[in-house]
C-alpha cells in the first residue's frame, strides 16, 4: 500500500498545488465508500490520507487533522477486514491527535470522542476491561467540554451513552442500562424535529430500549423501539446513507415482536425489510453480508412456520453467500457459521440426508470455538450445538450424544441464571434432553428432573409469556403421559398463562388467530377438564371449562364488571377501573376493523404498520395500568377474588333454576358433567367411542344439511338426532331422573369443542308406547349457555331498564324482505299485529346506524332478514341491512345497550358457529347478542325456511303476550314460548326435521 502511495505522490512534481487537494479527494471517496460501500473507495482514500498527512509533518497547524482523518478511515478498515493491526494503528493515530490537542483546544473534545470509539472497539474485540473504562472515562471528558447549548452536546450523549450499554453488556447491571437510557433520550431532546442527527438519535435510543426488552421482557420497551425505528427510517429517505440501516434495524425489531406473538405479519414484514435493506447494498458494499444474514434468517422463520422448502433453500443459498463474505477472522464469521447450521440442520430434518446434519455439527463446533468464555452469544451456540447432537443422537441412537448434548443444555443454562429472558427457552430444552435420557434408561430421577425443569421454566416471571406458555404445554404434556401428580397444576398454570397471554394481545382479531393455533390452546381447557375428571376432581373441571373456554368473551366481560359496590367504598378506584376498562375495550375491538385492512395492506408501508405498533403499544400499556388497577383493588376488605378465576361454589348460581348439563370433550375422554345449585357436580363417563366418533357427528350433520333432497337431509339428521341420544342424552335424562329433575322444567346445554355445533335438544327419538317419535325437547325445555358465567350474568337484575312510563317492553323489529325472503312481510305483520309497542325498521329504515341507535332505546329486538357467515374472519358473522350496510358481529360487541333484554334472531345461521373455527370460542351472533346484554336470545342453527318465519313470529309472540301477568320476567318466558311454537310447527304437514329441530334458545 505504502508503494502505490509514493508512486501516486511522485507523480506530483513538488510544489504542485494537486498535493495540497489529497484531503480533499480522500474526503470524497470516503464519503463515497459510506454510501456505496465499495472498498476501493477506501482503500484509496487511506493511501491519499497518508499522502496528506505526509505533507504535514509535526509542527504543520493541520497535522492533528490529517491524523484524526487517516485514524477514522484506518479503524473503518479494519471494520471491514478484522485486523487488528488496523485497529491498534488507529488507537495509535488518535493518541497523537490528542496530543495536539491540549486543554483549551476546540478540537480536544473531537479527540476525546474519537479516541473513546477506537478504544471502545478494541474492547468489543479483546474483551480488555481497561479499555471499555478508558473509553467511558474519555466520553465524560467529552461531555464535559460540551456544556448546554453547545452543538456537540447531543453527540457527546449519544456516544457516552453506546459505552455505558456496552458497559451493562458485560456486568449486566441494569442501572448501566436505564443510565444510557436516559442519556439517549437526553440526547434526542437536544435534536428536535429537524435536526439533522434526530435520525441517529431515534435509531441509538430504539437499539438501547430493545436492549432492555431482551433483558427485562417487558413488550412496552420492544413496542417503543419498533416506533422510534418507524420515525427514524422516515427521517432517512431514498438515497439517505443510513437508510439501508433502518431497514435492517426495523426489520429487527419487528422479528423480534414476532417471536413473542407469533403474529405472521410481523415475519412478512421483516422478510419485505430485509430484501429492502439488501437492494441497498450490492456486491462489494460493507453491509452486505450482514443484510444476507438477516434476509436469510427471516426467509428461514418463515419456512418454520409454513414448511415452504423454497424458503429453506433460499436461506442456506444466503448464508452461505454470507459466509463467504465473512472469511477467518470477521467479527460477524461466528453469527455466519451459527445461523448456516441451524439452515442446514432444518434441511436434514425434511430430507433425512446425514450429510446435513453432520455439517451443522461441525458449523457450530466452529462457531462455538469462535465465541470463548465471556463472549455474549456462547450460551446460543452451546444451546445451538447442543440440539444438533441431540439430533444426531435421534438418528444413531449413540448415547454418548446424547450424554454430550446434556452437558452442553445444562452448560448454556449456567449461562443463563434466573431472571436471564432466554431461561425458559433453555430450561425447555435440558427437560427434552432429560426426558429423552428417561426413556433410554427408565431411571426415574430423569423424569424428575425434566418436569422440574419444565415447571421451572413456566413459572420463570423474567421470561416472555409465549415462551412460558410453549413450555406449560410441554409439561402438561409429559406430566400426564407420564402420569405425574404435577398434571393437574400444569394445566392450571397453562391456562393462566394463555389467559395472559391474550391479554396483552392488541384485538379480538389477533386473539382468534392465537386461539386458532396448533399448540395445544384449542383443546387445552377440555384436556384439562378431562383430566381433572379422571383423577376425581370434577369441581376442578368445570373450574377448568370455565377457565379455558370463550376466553374472548370473558376478556370482554371481565372489562365491562359493574362498579356499584366498589364505588361505595373507594369511588376513585372504581373510576380508574371503568375508565381503563373503556379504553381497553375500545381497543381491543374498534381497532379491528383498521387491523384487519391493515392487514391487507401491502405491509411495507410504514404509515398502516406504525398504526399496528402503536395499537401493541397502547394495548400493553393499558393492559399493564389495568393489571395495577385489579392488584389495588383485591386489596381492599370484601374485594380479594375480584376478577379471579371463579370457584365453583360461585359456578353453581348458574343451576340455580334448573340445571347445567356441561358435554366435555377431549381425545382422552369424553362427559357429562350435570351441574346442580345445591350439591357437587355429577359426572357421567360416555362410551370411550364417542371420544374419538363425536366430532364425526358434526361432519355427518354438516354433509346432511349440504344435501338438497330433503328425505336425504332429513335422514342424515335424524341419524345425527338418534346417535346424540344413545350416546349422550339418554344417559343425562336417566341420571336427571334419579336426581329428582322432573321433567317438563327447564335444563341448560353446554357442550365444549366441536359439539357446541350439536342439536342437544333435540335429540331422539325416544321410544314410547305409542309408538310415535318423541325427542327430548318433548320432555325438558332446553337452553343453551356458552359458559355457567355467561348465564349467571344473564339474570343478574339490570338496573333502570324500563321507562317509568311504560311498564312493557319496547319491541324493535329490523325487517329486509327481498326475493328470496318473500315471507318477512308476513311475518312483520304477525308481530306488528300482536302489540301497538312495536317499532318496525323495514327496508331503507334498516340502515346500519338506525339499527345501532334503535337497538339500544330497545328491549327487545327482533330480525328478520339474511345472516351470513365469514369462513375466516367470525367477527364479520353479519346480518345484512339496507343496501351493503351490514352488522357484524363486532359491532354488537362494541354495542352499549343498558336496555336490552330478549332478542330473535330470525335470520340464517345465527347462532351457527364455523366448524373448523376456534372450538372453544362460541363466536356467533347469537352469543354476540347476549354478551351485549340480551338475557334471553333465540338464533338458527343454519339456514331457516323463509315459509317458517310467520308462523314462528305469530305463535311466539302470542304466547309471550298472553302471560304478561305473569311473575315470571317476560325474557324468561321465551324458552318456554319457543318450545311450544316449535311443536306446533311440527304438527304441520311437510315440516321436515331440518325446519324444526334449528331454532334454539340461549340464555336465562
Amino acid at each position: 500500500m505504502d508503494a502505490v502511495r509514493r508512486r501516486m505522490l511522485n507523480r506530483l512534481p513538488p510544489g504542485d498545488p494537486s498535493r495540497s487537494g489529497l484531503d480533499f479527494l480522500a474526503n470524497s471517496l470516503f464519503t463515497r465508500f459510506e454510501k456505496a460501500g465499495r472498498m476501493d473507495d477506501l482503500e484509496v482514500s487511506i493511501l491519499l490520507y497518508r499522502g496528506a498527512l505526509d505533507l504535514r509533518p509535526p509542527g504543520h497547524p493541520l497535522r492533528s487533522l490529517s491524523l484524526n482523518k487517516l485514524a477514522n478511515a484506518v479503524k473503518t478498515w479494519f471494520e471491514q477486514t478484522g485486523r487488528m493491526e488496523d485497529l491498534e494503528e488507529s488507537i495509535a493515530l488518535h493518541r497523537d491527535a490528542l496530543e495536539l490537542h491540549p486543554h483549551g483546544h476546540p478540537l480536544r473534545s473531537t479527540s476525546f470522542n474519537n479516541l473513546a470509539g477506537a478504544v471502545q472497539t478494541r474492547f468489543e474485540q479483546t474483551g480488555r476491561t481497561e479499555d471499555l473504562v478508558e473509553a467511558i472515562v474519555l466520553l465524560h471528558n467529552a461531555l464535559e467540554l460540551h456544556p448546554p447549548g453547545h452543538p456537540l452536546r447531543s453527540t457527546s450523549f449519544n456516544n457516552l451513552a453506546g459505552a455505558v450499554r456496552t458497559r451493562f453488556e458485560q456486568t449486566g447491571r441494569m442501572e448501566d442500562l436505564e443510565e444510557a437510557i436516559v442519556l439517549h433520550r437526553n440526547a434526542l431532546e437536544l435534536c428536535p424535529p429537524g435536526h439533522t442527527d434526530r435520525s441517529s438519535s431515534l435509531n441509538n435510543l430504539a437499539v438501547a430500549v430493545q436492549t432492555r426488552f431482551e433483558k427485562s421482557g417487558r413488550m412496552g420497551d420492544l413496542e417503543e423501539a419498533i416506533v422510534l425505528h418507524r420515525d427514524a427510517l422516515e427521517l432517512r429517505p431514498p438515497g439517505h446513507p443510513d437508510r439501508s440501516s433502518s431497514f435492517n434495524n426495523l426489520a429487527n425489531a419487528v422479528w423480534t415482536r414476532f417471536e413473542q406473538t407469533g403474529r405472521m405479519e410481523d415475519i412478512e414484514e421483516a422478510i419485505v425489510l430485509h430484501r429492502d435493506a439488501l437492494e441497498l447494498r450490492p456486491p462489494g458494499h460493507t453491509g452486505r453480508s450482514s443484510s444476507m444474514n438477516n434476509l436469510a434468517g427471516a426467509v428461514q422463520i418463515r419456512f418454520e412456520q409454513t414448511g415452504r422448502m423454497e424458503d429453506l433453500e433460499e436461506s442456506i443459498v444466503l448464508h452461505r453467500d454470507a459466509l463467504e463474505l465473512r472469511p477467518p477472522g470477521h467479527p460477524d464469521r461466528s453469527s455466519s457459521l451459527n445461523n448456516l447450521a441451524i439452515a442446514v440442520r432444518n434441511r436434514f430434518e425434511i430430507s433425512g440426508r446425514a450429510e446435513d446434519l453432520n455439517e451443522a455439527i461441525v458449523l457450530h463446533c466452529e462457531a462455538l470455538e469462535l465465541r470463548p468464555p465471556g463472549h455474549p452469544l456462547r450460551s446460543t451456540s452451546i444451546k445451538n450445538l447442543a440440539n444438533a447432537v441431540q439430533t444426531r443422537f435421534e438418528q444413531t441412537g449413540r448415547m454418548e450424544d446424547l450424554e454430550e448434548a446434556i452437558v452442553l443444555h445444562r452448560d448454556a443454562l449456567e449461562l443463563r441464571p434466573p431472571g436471564h429472558p432466554d431461561r425458559s427457552s433453555s430450561l425447555n430444552n435440558i427437560a427434552g434432553a432429560m426426558h429423552t435420557h428417561f426413556e433410554q434408561t427408565g431411571r426415574i430421577d430423569d423424569l424428575e428432573e425434566s418436569l422440574r425443569y419444565l415447571e421451572e421454566g413456566a413459572d420463570h416471571v423474567f421470561s416472555n409469556t409465549l415462551t412460558r406458555l410453549l413450555v406449560a404445554v410441554a409439561w402438561v404434556t409429559l406430566a400426564r403421559s407420564q402420569r405425574h401428580d404435577s398434571t393437574l397444576k400444569a394445566y392450571r398454570v397453562a391456562l393462566s398463562l394463555l389467559e395472559k397471554f391474550l391479554v396483552i394481545t392488541p384485538t379480538v382479531h389477533m386473539q382468534h388467530k392465537i386461539l386458532l393455533g396448533k399448540n395445544g390452546y384449542p383443546t387445552l381447557a377440555s384436556d384439562a377438564a378431562s383430566y381433572a375428571i379422571q383423577v376425581g376432581e370434577v369441581a376442578q373441571a368445570v373450574e377448568m371449562l370455565e377457565q379455558g373456554r370463550a376466553l374472548i368473551w370473558s376478556q370482554l366481560r371481565g372489562l365491562r364488571t359493574p362498579m356499584d359496590q366498589l364505588a361505595k367504598v373507594d369511588e376513585g378506584l372504581a373510576d380508574r377501573f371503568l375508565n381503563t376498562s373503556r379504553e381497553l375495550e375500545s381497543l381491543t375491538t374498534s381497532s379491528e376493523s383498521k387491523s384487519n385492512t391493515l392487514v391487507a395492506q401491502d405491509i411495507a408501508t410504514g404509515a398502516s404498520q406504525k398504526l399496528v405498533d402503536e395499537m401493541y403499544s397502547r394495548k400493553r400499556r393499558l393492559a399493564s395500568q389495568l393489571e395495577d388497577v385489579v392488584t389495588e383493588i383485591r386489596a381492599t376488605s370484601g374485594f380479594e377474588d375480584f376478577l379471579r378465576a371463579r370457584r365453583f361454589s360461585v359456578l353453581r348460581e348458574a343451576a340455580v333454576e334448573g340445571p347445567v348439563i356441561i358435554v366435555s370433550h377431549s381425545k382422552y375422554r369424553s362427559d357429562a358433567l350435570i351441574v346442580l345449585h345445591d350439591r357437587p357436580p355429577v359426572n357421567i363417563q360416555l362410551d370411550s367411542d364417542f371420544d374419538h366418533n363425536g366430532p364425526s357427528l358434526v361432519k355427518d350433520l354438516k354433509t346432511a344439511l349440504q344435501m338438497t333432497e330433503p328425505d336425504k337431509c332429513d335422514a342424515g339428521i335424524e341419524s345425527v338426532l338418534e346417535s346424540l341420544w344413545n350416546r349422550v342424552v339418554s344417559r343425562v335424562v336417566e341420571k336427571l331422573g334419579e336426581l329428582g329433575i322432573e321433567k317438563q322444567t327447564r335444563i341448560w346445554w353446554c357442550p365444549t369443542s366441536l359439539l357446541s355445533a350439536l342439536p342437544f335438544h333435540a335429540a331422539g327419538p325416544i321410544r314410547v308406547e305409542n309408538d310415535r317419535n318423541q325427542y327430548l325437547s318433548d320432555d325438558y325445555i332446553s337452553s343453551y349457555t356458552p359458559t355457567l358465567t355467561a348465564l349467571i350474568n344473564a339474570r343478574k337484575s339490570k338496573p333502570g331498564i324500563r321507562r317509568p312510563d311504560i311498564g312493557r317492553p319496547r319491541l324493535l323489529v329490523v325487517a329486509l324482505p327481498d326475493k328470496l325472503l318473500l315471507e318477512v312481510e308476513n311475518e312483520v305483520r304477525a308481530i306488528r299485529r300482536k302489540r301497538d309497542f312495536v317499532k318496525c325498521l323495514v327496508r331503507e329504515q334498516a340502515t346500519r346506524k338506525v339499527v345501532i341507535d334503535n337497538i339500544r332505546d330497545h328491549d327487545w329486538v327482533h330480525f328478520a332478514c339474511h345472516g351470513k357467515l365469514n369462513s375466516k374472519e367470525p367477527f364479520l358473522h353479519a346480518f345484512k341491512l339496507f343496501g351493503e350496510d351490514r352488522l357484524t358481529l363486532l359491532d354488537i360487541i362494541q354495542s352499549n345497550l343498558p336496555n336490552a333484554e330478549f332478542a330473535f334472531l330470525s335470520a340464517c345461521h345465527s347462532a351457527g358457529q364455523i366448524v373448523d373455527g376456534a372450538r372453544e370460542e362460541v363466536l356467533h351472533l347469537a352469543a354476540a347478542m347476549q354478551f351485549c346484554g340480551f338475557r334471553s336470545v333465540i338464533g338458527t342453527m343454519w339456514a331457516m325456511a323463509d315459509d317458517d318465519g310467520p308462523f314462528i313470529a305469530k305463535g311466539f309472540y302470542k304466547r309471550m303476550f298472553a302471560e304478561e301477568d305473569s311473575p315470571e320476567l317476560g325474557f324468561k318466558r321465551s324458552a318456554r314460548a319457543l318450545r311450544e311454537t316449535i311443536q306446533g310447527l311440527r304438527k304441520k304437514r311437510g315440516i321436515t326435521v331440518e325446519r324444526w329441530v334449528n331454532l334454539i334458545h340461549i340464555g336465562a
